[in-house]
């Protein structure tokens, strides 16, 4: 039997193993996860240890020599890397399976799009930071004294045997190994989930779901010591009021959608009176809305995916924050409108706010969330014949 191996970098959570399918793959092959969360995230691990997903085919890592003979000791067919090709804390154990003759594959989960600020915009948030936001500004005199820590790791070179690619810019890797680079085109896990619950109505109802992301507290943010984005109390209160400005404007409800890793027990009624539903029925809840309401989160692939109008949100303090201009940046993308919260939104002037530019949807699907060769076999099914080619 064939080993497969799924590297990641924060850990593996019950949701990764259902999302990966890993009870059916491991009818054809041996399945295992290594965790490196320990030696690469080391804050996140300590934090969250306890709600990784307790299986015998996770393997946490301790150290890179333990890494090393992990390694010599199993004879491991194909690692598919399902963390970021850009995550640097990863190179030197991808370096490791590239001299063990091992196949790499880059497991594409998600794609997104790159927000580069231009000039203007560097000097206005450079600006922003230094006059309204002092946190950051710290944060930033920081990472100025890890620049040469960084660095060295980017000296440890690697490649990729095979590309699992899920959209037109996950062809343009800069870590392939010439023409021997191999690709096989698939779909984002949101569009296989789309596919195998497929039996959707196909009528809106009346409600607007908000996609959940738990921004003042989100443990991401904290793990890598940046400033949140928003205060609670600022964030949450200006959600409020623009939530009941548009129920009040469509005479409709908003539904929230929360968010994986949010923890409500001790915040009740943070939104008011409003149905609140688990990240699990996301899918099905997108596509019978009648729209969904998004900052950056990236199950707004079944918004896309499903047709249903975006409707993009910031606020002051996002404005002034480490992710100044990015919701901007995502809304023109798709011709979407933006809201700031902080603001009595004049929806009359947005005709087109519940419709779709359906010629920029389509290019959104094809360059992020499937890519137009994939076909009608499932990702499953694809990794599968990998394992079959060895």
């Amino acid at each position: 039997m064939q080993h497969v191996l799924f590297l990641g970098r924060n850990g593996f959570f019950k949701r990764d193993f259902q999302r990966f399918q890993i009870k059916e793959l491991s009818k054809k092959c041996k399945v295992s996860f290594l965790d490196l969360s320990n030696l690469c995230n080391k804050k996140f691990y300590d934090k969250e240890k306890r709600n990784f997903f307790n299986a015998k085919q996770l393997v946490k890592v301790n150290s890179i020599d333990h890494f090393k003979k992990f390694i010599e000791k199993n004879e491991i067919n194909y690692v598919l890397d399902v963390s970021n090709p850009n995550s640097k804390e990863l190179n030197i154990f991808r370096n490791i399976i590239n001299k063990n003759n091992i196949k790499l594959v880059n497991f594409q989960t998600s794609l997104y799009p790159i927000f580069k600020r231009n000039l203007f915009l560097k000097i206005k948030y450079f600006f922003r930071v230094v006059f309204l936001n002092k946190k950051l500004l710290s944060y930033y005199i920081k990472k100025v004294f890890k620049l040469n820590f960084l660095s060295r790791k980017n000296k440890v070179k690697f490649f990729y045997d095979l590309i699992f690619c899920i959209g037109n810019e996950g062809v343009a890797s800069d870590f392939r190994n010439g023409k021997k680079t191999k690709y096989v085109f698939a779909n984002s896990l949101d569009f296989e989930n789309y596919k195998i619950k497929k039996n959707f109505k196909k009528e809106s109802q009346n409600y607007i779901l908000f996609l959940d992301q738990y921004l003042p507290y989100h443990n991401a943010y904290t793990h890598r010591e940046i400033p949140p984005f928003v205060t609670p109390d600022k964030y949450y209160k200006s959600l409020i009021k623009f939530f009941n400005y548009l129920e009040k404007y469509f005479k409709t409800k908003i539904i929230i959608a929360k968010h994986p890793r949010s923890n409500y027990k001790n915040l009740k009624n943070i939104f008011g009176k409003r149905k609140t539903i688990s990240y699990k029925k996301t899918n099905d809840f997108i596509s019978k809305s009648m729209a969904v309401i998004n900052y950056t989160s990236t199950a707004m692939s079944f918004a896309i995916i499903h047709s249903k109008p975006l409707i993009f949100y910031t606020s002051n303090e996002i404005n002034n924050s480490h992710d100044a201009y990015h919701v901007n940046f995502l809304s023109k993308q798709l011709g979407s409108v933006v809201y700031n919260i902080d603001k009595i939104p004049i929806i009359e002037k947005n005709k087109s706010l519940l419709k779709i530019n359906k010629y920029k949807y389509k290019n959104y699907l094809n360059r992020y969330i499937r890519h137009f060769k994939s076909g009608n076999s499932s990702n499953l099914k694809k990794i599968k014949d990998i394992v079959n080619d060895i």
